[in-house]
C-alpha cells in the first residue's frame, strides 16, 4: 500500500512540474500549458479508465462464459443451448460503464477545453461558472449512480441507519 501511495505522489509531482517551471511572473502561462492541462485532466484519465473498464468487462464476460456452460449432456443426447452473445448481467455492466464514462467526459471536457481555447479570457465568467456547476452536477450524478448500484453499500447504509433507531 505504501508503494501505491508513494507512486501516486511521485506521479502527481512529475505531472505538475511544467506548471512550476513555466509559469512566469504575474501568472503569465504559456498557451501550450493549457493544452497540457486538457491532456492530463481529460485525455489521459479517459484512456486509463477506458483500458481498465475494458479489462474488467473482458474478465466478467469470460467468467460469465465459465459459469453458464454452453452445452448440457444427457445420457443419450447432447443438447446445445443457444446462449445470447452477451447475457443480462454483462449488458448491465457494460451500460453502467458507458454511463459513468460518458458522464465524466460530458461533465469535465467543456470546462477544461474552454480554459485551453480561451487564452485571451474573452469568454464571460458566467459561462465558466455555469460549466463548473455542470461538471459538479455530473460528478454528483456519478456518485448517486454508484450509491444506487452498489448493493453492499446500500445494505451497509441501511443497517447503519437502522442501528441508530
Amino acid at each position: 500500500m505504501a508503494i501505491c501511495v508513494a507512486s501516486q505522489w511521485i506521479i502527481g509531482g512529475l505531472i505538475s512540474l511544467p506548471f512550476t517551471f513555466y509559469v512566469s511572473p504575474y501568472c503569465a502561462v504559456p498557451q501550450w500549458l493549457f493544452f497540457y492541462t486538457v491532456l492530463i485532466s481529460i485525455i489521459v484519465p479517459a484512456l486509463f479508465t477506458l483500458i481498465i473498464n475494458l479489462k474488467i468487462f473482458k474478465h466478467v464476460h469470460s467468467s460469465s462464459k465459465r459459469i453458464h456452460p454452453q452445452m448440457t449432456t444427457n445420457t443419450e443426447t447432447i443438447i446445445i443451448r443457444q446462449q445470447p452473445a452477451i447475457n443480462r448481467r454483462d449488458l448491465y455492466l457494460l451500460k453502467h460503464m458507458i454511463f459513468i464514462f460518458s458522464m465524466f467526459i460530458v461533465g469535465w471536457t467543456p470546462i477544461f477545453s474552454l480554459v485551453a481555447i480561451d487564452y485571451q479570457s474573452a469568454v464571460s465568467q458566467i459561462v465558466y461558472a455555469l460549466l463548473q456547476v455542470f461538471s459538479v452536477i455530473c460528478f454528483l450524478v456519478c456518485m448517486m449512480d454508484l450509491l444506487l448500484c452498489n448493493q453492499d453499500l446500500k445494505r451497509f447504509i441501511k443497517d447503519t441507519i437502522l442501528q441508530c433507531f
